[in-house]
């Protein structure tokens, strides 16, 4: 391999490693996210094995946002 192509491959790995290690852990601090953790912990939510069905139901929509939003392609609720 060239100099290059070494720097630029450490410096890939070195970044992937301060994310997982640094940015990840850190994210998993912040109050909100530690919330939602601690209630998906609570109702036995497999987050790897999570699907739609298994999430809060979304509020409904305003009425004002389905006369304005059209939804592609031409999704009805």
């Amino acid at each position: 391999m060239r100099r290059s192509a070494t720097l630029r491959l450490v410096s890939l790995v070195a970044g992937i490693g301060l994310v997982w290690c640094g940015l990840l852990p850190a994210v998993q601090r912040v109050a909100v996210v530690e919330r939602h953790v601690a209630a998906m912990e609570l109702r036995e939510v497999n987050p790897a094995a999570m699907v739609y069905t298994e999430l809060d139901r979304l509020p409904v929509r305003p009425r004002w946002v389905e006369d304005r939003v059209i939804l592609w392609p031409y999704f009805s609720p």
